[in-house]
């Protein structure tokens, strides 16, 4: 059996008050590659940093046995030189020559990874190390650590990436660590296997607790009617015969009661199960006034882009047709994110339909401002009725109670990014230009984000990384290629 190399043992871990991570018995052995994976907010990061001793826990102890390089998610600053650096990282990874401070966020990334690599470690702890990386990158990635001899712990919200690499998935829920063997499909298979026996739990747990109930309410309803019987006889002229009889009916009908009340007792000892929670597929009205007749209503004509002495794309023609969702996916620097700006400014070359309303999502942290709740935030300049912005929020993993009250500046980081996407679908549109969405977002997130953008009307231009992402969303695929757009897929 391989070594233990980490293990954590009663750890509790609280930020004002609120308890963030409570482990029991947590273990970790040699050559193991844990995938980390969860919500945002739920302590992925802060269970990386218990492990690498950059936070302590409030409780508990952490037992590690080999030192572990870490990758941290928040950017610091880069090399000054590349003298510590290996070249053929350097070269692999196709770092640019240009001074780091006109660096693209992929190309921060690769000279990070570059740095990384450059010394081996029995132990590498990464928090999301594919974020700004373009496919290109991510590949480097996989095939850097798919030969790595040495103990894994990631957390990443990239799912081939994770299928690549990972045979352990940690799943972190309710302040707790839920392990899975495999990669990231076959946890996908073990949760859809607990739904399934959740959801036969609660069939049983519902069908016990009626047969409980209606056997109750027929013992009760039985003494009931007994005791109307005794009443009358009770009425009469007594006798000796009558008073015996009244006696046995009233013993049967105090048994009746007390059969009744066992049975409710048994009703309330029941083990409640949870209803499967389950999101209901949104149907997007679309306003008669965004309704485009035009086939094509974003159209370039040798377009030509630069940016400073770099010529991007050179003499482009496309044509994007309505109502598809089209997505951009190209090299780190090659001008997806410029292309999407040159559409929404109505560039030169461009010819837009004059009925597009853009609704937009633009790579960036957001922090909320303002004292509206969250639902009064999106009715505000929504046209849809309430009960679609509900269930965009319930989409995207807001409580229905919550949003009536919180309001947008007391958001968590995580929340913001989720309400600027719910604004971004019930925002009055016909076209939505979404740059990078899920470089900042969790899977669950991700994957609800896929919902809504197979489920919107109008057209969707968007760039993204992410391969599942853009196989699972795109009904057209071009590509950004040496200073040309193609269509790759349809």
């Amino acid at each position: 059996m391989n070594q233990l190399v980490i293990h954590l043992k009663n750890i509790g871990k609280s930020y004002f008050s609120k308890d963030i991570l409570n482990i029991k018995d947590l273990k970790v052995y040699e050559n193991e590659r844990i995938g980390i994976v969860g919500k945002n907010g739920e302590g992925k990061s802060t269970l990386l940093k218990l492990i690498t001793g950059e936070v302590k826990p409030d409780d508990g102890e952490i037992e590690t046995k080999i030192d572990f390089q870490y990758y941290a998610q928040m950017k610091h600053e880069l090399a000054s030189d590349y003298a510590s650096i290996d070249a053929e990282y350097l070269s692999r990874l196709d770092v640019p020559e240009h001074e780091s401070h006109h660096f693209s966020g992929g190309e921060q990334t690769r000279v990070r990874l570059a740095e990384f690599f450059s010394n081996y470690h029995f132990g590498m702890i990464m928090d999301e190390p594919t974020t700004h990386l373009d496919k290109e990158g991510i590949q480097f990635l996989v095939d850097q650590l798919k030969y790595y001899y040495g103990t894994l712990l990631v957390v990443s919200h990239d799912r081939y990436f994770l299928d690549e690499i990972v045979d352990t998935i940690w799943e972190v829920r309710d302040g707790e660590v839920h392990v899975y063997k495999g990669n990231y499909s076959d946890f996908q298979q073990q949760k859809e296997q607990e739904r399934l026996e959740q959801e036969k739990a609660y069939e049983n747990f519902i069908k016990e607790k009626n047969r409980l109930e209606q056997a109750a309410q027929e013992k009760q309803a039985q003494a009931d009617k007994m005791g109307q019987v005794t009443a009358k006889q009770k009425n009469r002229a007594v006798n000796p015969g009558r008073l015996d009889s009244s006696k046995q009916k009233d013993t049967v009908q105090k048994a009746a009661h007390k059969s009744a009340k066992a049975i409710e007792k048994r009703v309330e000892q029941l083990e409640v199960v949870a209803p499967v929670a389950t999101d209901q597929e949104i149907h997007f009205p679309e306003p008669k006034t965004l309704e485009m007749h035009n086939p094509y209503p974003i159209m370039g004509h040798k377009v030509t882009i630069q940016k400073g002495n770099r010529l991007l794309l050179d003499q482009i023609d496309f044509q994007f047709p309505a109502g598809k969702r089209i997505g951009i996916v190209g090299p780190n620097g090659s001008g997806k994110s410029s292309l999407l700006q040159h559409i929404l400014n109505d560039g030169e070359g461009m010819t837009l339909s004059k009925k597009i309303v853009f609704s937009v999502y633009q790579q960036m942290d957001y922090q909320l401002s303002g004292h509206l709740s969250v639902i009064d935030f999106l009715k505000k300049d929504s046209k849809y009725d309430e009960s679609i912005i509900r269930s965009v929020l319930n989409h995207l993993s807001f409580d229905q109670q919550e949003v009536s009250k919180k309001a947008i500046k007391d958001l968590s980081g995580g929340e913001s990014t989720r309400l600027v996407i719910a604004k971004l679908f019930t925002d009055s549109s016909n076209v939505l230009v979404l740059d990078e969405p899920t470089n900042f977002i969790d899977v669950p997130t991700i994957e609800a984000l896929e919902s809504l953008m197979k489920s919107y009307n109008g057209t969707i231009i968007f760039t993204s990384h992410e391969q599942y992402f853009m196989e699972n969303v795109a009904e057209q695929i071009w590509s950004i290629e040496e200073q040309q757009l193609k269509l790759i897929h349809y």
